[in-house]
């Protein structure tokens, strides 16, 4: 047993949790949070897809297409991954992150960048930007989930660097319930620049978040970096539903 595996166990005992799929105990093949199995069963988003946001596109093996949903918008990105769908074992995954704080998750990313396919070539030489939170809600969740996800990438991919450089200046309400107007009007102007922030507008800038549902976050994101003058505005999530 390697000393990965060996730290595992004791974090397990420690702080011990579960498979966020099955719930059964993690790290039964020691080098996986998550059940390989379960893994398995993810909807994971692989070949090509809508550019914009990532989906998969019935009959597409290529990108550079655009699914109706960002046809329908005016994007303030040029492009965006998201790693897999958000059917019933997605949302689980997602939520043991986002809602019940489970950071150990994220330590099974090297196994869901090999089932993607393409992710690092997307992130190379790019600076990562978790979407925040409003100083309100972090200090209620005591964390910011996509600044989890942005580190963990940046862990495994070399050249990238994390930049906390947007700030949230209005505690909008949860996107959860709204539909896909209101959810555009929730966020409008709601994110800054950061004060006496500096920027190689040059760089690709990849904003980092845990889930797309209609894109309006990070496009309220997204809008603050062109604004700025960035050329190169990408996104990348875990899940899209």
């Amino acid at each position: 047993m390697n000393a990965q595996a060996w730290l595992n166990l004791i974090s397990d005992f420690l702080f011990p949790g579960n498979c966020p799929i099955c719930e059964g105990p993690p790290y039964r093949r020691m080098d996986s949070y998550m059940c390989l199995e379960c893994m398995d069963e993810l909807p994971w988003i692989t070949g090509g897809g809508c550019k914009l946001c990532g989906i998969p596109m019935s009959g597409m093996e290529f990108g550079g297409l655009t699914c109706q949903s960002c046809r329908e918008e005016v994007r303030s990105f040029r492009a965006g991954r998201s790693l897999f769908l958000l059917d019933r074992n997605g949302r689980k995954l997602v939520h043991e992150i986002k809602y019940h704080g489970v950071r150990c998750v994220l330590k099974d990313l090297p196994h869901w960048l090999e089932r993607c396919g393409g992710i690092p070539e997307y992130l190379e030489d790019a600076l990562l930007i978790p979407v925040p939170l409003h100083g309100k809600r972090l200090k209620s969740r005591g964390f910011n989930q996509s600044l989890w996800i942005a580190r963990a990438l940046n862990d495994e991919i070399a050249g990238t660097e994390v930049l906390e450089i947007l700030m949230r200046e209005r505690n909008t309400p949860s996107q959860t319930k709204l539909d896909r107007k209101s959810r555009k009007a929730n966020v409008k102007n709601a994110f800054a620049l950061k004060p006496r922030t500096c920027l190689d507008t040059k760089k690709p800038m990849v904003l980092v978040d845990d889930v797309f549902t209609t894109g309006a976050t990070l496009d309220s994101c997204a809008q603050v970096l062109s604004g700025m003058g960035c050329e190169d505005v990408r996104v990348l999530v875990l899940g899209h539903g």
